[in-house]
C-alpha cells in the first residue's frame, strides 16, 4: 500500500539493491496480480536487480521466475519505466527505509512531538527496548531519561544511520541491535519498558506475548504513533481486546492518533 511518502518517479530501480533479505522476501510473496506483473517487467529489464533478488534471498527463486513468465515482449523504455515507477510506489515504505535521511522528512516523524512519548510513562532510570526503531524517533528522546535504551531494527541502513547519530550526538546510552517484533533476542524479564510504533498489526496475540516476555513484572507496553492525516472512528479493537489503555489527539495535519499502554503484572 502507497503511504504518498515520496514521488517514485525520482528513484532508481536500483534501489532495490540497498534493500535486505526480509524486505525482498516480503516484496516477492505479494501476491497482488498487477504488482506481480510489473513486478516481472521491472525485474526482466534490470537484470543485476534480479540477479540481487535471486541472491540475496534464495528462497524467493521460484516467486521470481513465476513473475518472469508469460511477460508482453517488445515494450518500449517509457512502458518500461512506468512498471518500475508503479513499484517503487506500492512499496514506498521500503523505498524510506534504505534511504533515512528522507524517512526522516516522511509526516509522522517529522510533525512529531516527543512530548508525545514522555507523558505516557516515566522513563528516568528505566531500561528501554525500542522495536522497529526506524531512523530512532522513540530511542533518541527516551535515551534523555533512560538508564539503557536499546533499538533493535531489522533494517540494516537504518541501523547504520542511528549508529551514527548515536555517534554525533554522543549518546552513552543506547545500543542498537538487529532484531523483529516476532523474534526478540532478548531473554525474559529484561526491560521496565518495550515501545514501538507502526510495528504490531500482523499478529497482534503473538506480538504482544512476545513484548511481553521481556518485560518485567510492573514494567510497560506502549505503541506510540507518529503523526498522520488518516482518520479513525476508534481505537484498535485488538489492541483494546489485550487490555491495553489509550488517549486520542487529533495531529496537527487533522488525522486521529491513538496511543496505548498496558502495565505488565506477572
Amino acid at each position: 500500500m502507497a503511504f504518498n511518502w515520496i514521488n517514485a518517479e525520482e528513484f532508481s530501480f536500483n534501489t532495490f539493491l540497498l534493500m535486505d533479505r526480509w524486505m525482498i522476501r516480503f516484496i516477492t510473496k505479494i501476491k497482488w496480480p498487477e504488482f506481480r506483473k510489473d513486478l516481472g517487467i521491472a525485474l526482466t529489464h534490470n537484470p543485476s536487480v534480479c540477479w540481487y533478488f535471486i541472491n540475496k534471498c534464495p528462497e524467493c527463486k521460484d516467486d521470481v521466475y513465476e513473475m518472469l513468465q508469460n511477460l508482453p515482449i517488445n515494450l518500449t523504455d517509457e512502458e518500461i519505466r512506468k512498471s518500475e515507477i508503479f513499484v517503487l510506489n506500492e512499496i514506498d515504505s521500503f523505498v524510506v527505509y534504505v534511504y533515512p535521511n528522507i524517512m526522516e522528512q516522511c509526516p509522522y516523524i517529522r510533525d512529531w512531538k516527543e512530548e508525545r512519548l514522555l507523558s505516557m510513562v516515566d522513563f528516568k532510570d528505566k531500561v528501554v527496548l525500542d522495536i522497529g526503531s526506524g531512523t530512532g524517533r522513540l530511542a533518541f528522546v527516551a535515551a534523555k531519561l533512560a538508564k539503557w535504551v536499546y533499538a533493535s531494527e531489522p533494517v540494516d541502513r537504518l541501523r547504520e544511520y542511528m549508529r551514527e547519530k548515536i555517534q554525533r550526538l554522543q549518546v552513552k546510552n543506547m545500543f542498537v541491535i538487529d532484531g523483529t517484533v516476532e523474534r526478540i533476542p532478548f531473554e525474559n524479564d529484561v526491560f521496565d519498558i518495550v515501545m514501538a510504533a507502526h510495528v504490531v498489526g500482523d499478529d497482534y496475540v503473538k506480538e504482544y506475548n512476545e513484548m511481553k516476555r521481556v518485560v518485567k513484572s510492573g514494567g510497560y507496553i506502549i505503541d506510540c504513533m507518529g503523526e498522520d492525516d488518516r482518520k479513525r472512528n476508534a481505537p484498535s479493537e485488538d489492541l483494546i481486546k489485550l487490555g491495553f489503555d489509550y488517549s486520542h489527539y487529533t495531529s496537527i495535519s487533522g488525522g486521529d492518533v491513538y496511543r496505548y499502554w498496558k502495565q505488565i503484572i506477572k
